[in-house]
């Protein structure tokens, strides 16, 4: 019976990775999207909210890209660019339970954030040119 529930436990395991990697599914060429530093099931170019952490914590896109926060938490957190709590006025958006925000990075460079609520919620978003 315990092999039983392994096995079962194996190909359900197998087949959420397969799925995870878009698997069947054709590769996006290079040129038509911007370098994000990718994480299972959230998009290149979008941060997720959600427990209280920004995902991925590190995200290094092209010039130019716009970056959507995504909250998944029931309540509103902010991406505030700066750091140890203090905001530098690069970017400051409000994301409300269940809603998304958008910024447009146009400068190179690296970029702190945090939520102004929470301010032990940080990450990072570095610009290449």
């Amino acid at each position: 019976m315990h092999s039983a529930i392994r096995l079962a436990a194996a190909i359900t395991i197998g087949a959420l990775t397969l799925a995870a990697c878009g698997a069947g599914t054709p590769a996006t060429p290079a040129t038509s999207r911007p370098a994000g530093t990718a994480v299972a099931g959230v998009p290149a170019n979008t941060v997720s909210i959600k427990d209280f952490a920004f995902t991925p914590a590190t995200l290094t896109v092209a010039r130019g890209t716009t970056v959507t926060f995504t909250n998944g938490d029931a309540i509103t957190h902010t991406a505030s660019s700066g750091t140890g709590g203090t905001k530098d006025g690069k970017f400051d958006r409000e994301v409300r339970a269940g809603a998304q925000a958008t910024i447009t990075l146009d400068t190179a460079g690296s970029f702190d954030y945090f939520c102004e609520i929470h301010p032990s919620m940080r990450a990072k978003i570095t610009v290449q040119p």
